[in-house]
């Protein structure tokens, strides 16, 4: 389970980086926290549950994390 939460923390961290025009160090330190850990660990597995493929669950559950932080008005 960490490989694949550590795989779509990289991959949601470096498209946010991007869009945003932030160093991806940044968006990495605030997706790697325990608690955000968690809560993708959690989505991922709920993804699984719903019947999506490994695979299709690891890019909901990053596009999930890409839209709430479009929608965050820091």
């Amino acid at each position: 389970m960490a490989d694949i939460v550590a795989f779509i923390v990289v991959t949601a961290a470096t498209l946010i980086a991007q869009k945003w025009g932030l160093r991806p160090a940044t968006v990495m330190a605030a997706l790697s926290t325990p608690e955000a850990h968690d809560v993708i660990a959690t989505r991922y597995i709920c993804a699984l549950g719903s019947g999506l493929s490994p695979a299709q669950a690891a890019g909901s559950v990053g596009r999930d994390l890409i839209k709430d932080a479009d929608a965050r008005d820091d």
